[in-house]
């Protein structure tokens, strides 16, 4: 019983190490790209997000459904090594939560831990989305 319990703390703990090694190695840009969101500005630069925390803005053309937000969302999330927590989506603003063993950065909403965060707006002027993705949060207007 010992034996198979120290296994899976192991194993626990090479994924949480294995995370943070692809995470770090990884870049935002990729996916962005993968997503068609072009960068348009940050506080950071895309390659530094995860290690020293900020947001990217991205524009992709057209309005999104809330499907294709959390396609988006998910998948942002998914290349960072984690999953979206919970979302909110009201009057064509839509905000994610998500968390990820790979960024050191967390904070606390709403009880939950969270380190990534992605808001998402529609600018009927120049018809596209607006797509903001935060390390560990986003605090700026969208």
């Amino acid at each position: 019983m010992i034996y198979v319990a120290c296994t899976l703390w192991i194993a626990v703990f090479a994924q949480i190490a294995v995370t943070k090694v692809m995470v770090g190695r990884s870049d935002v840009t990729q996916a962005f790209a993968r997503n068609q969101l072009a960068v348009s500005e940050g506080s950071v630069r895309i390659q530094d997000i995860n290690r020293e925390g900020g947001w990217i803005r991205g524009e992709i053309p057209g309005r999104l459904s809330v499907e294709e937000k959390r396609k988006i969302t998910d998948d942002i999330f998914g290349y960072e090594g984690g999953s979206r927590l919970y979302e909110y989506a009201e009057d064509g603003y839509y905000v994610a939560y998500g968390f990820t063993s790979g960024i050191d950065q967390i904070k606390r909403v709403n009880g939950r831990t969270i380190n990534m965060n992605i808001a998402i707006s529609y600018n009927e002027n120049e018809d596209k989305s607006i797509v903001f993705f935060g390390v560990p949060i986003f605090n700026g207007e969208f």
